[in-house]
């Protein structure tokens, strides 16, 4: 039997996943990116450290992107 925790993190993973298939079936791609923006906020909200590296993410890939189209 799954101790309290490990039917928690169960509980928790599949409304993750039905919350991200219905707004993939909604938005497309931009429903899939609404659902990791939704799930990012959620583990920087259990573990507030993580808003840094989270945000150096966001900046090194825009960069990226930046350089990759002209911008």
């Amino acid at each position: 039997m799954p101790s309290i925790d490990q039917a928690r993190e169960a509980r928790r993973a599949a409304h993750w996943e039905e919350r991200q298939r219905r707004q993939v079936e909604a938005r497309g791609d931009a429903g899939r990116a609404d659902a990791w923006w939704d799930r990012a906020r959620a583990i920087c909200k259990a573990n507030p450290e993580l808003w840094n590296d989270l945000a150096r993410t966001l900046e090194n890939w825009a960069g990226r992107q930046d350089s990759s189209n002209g911008a």
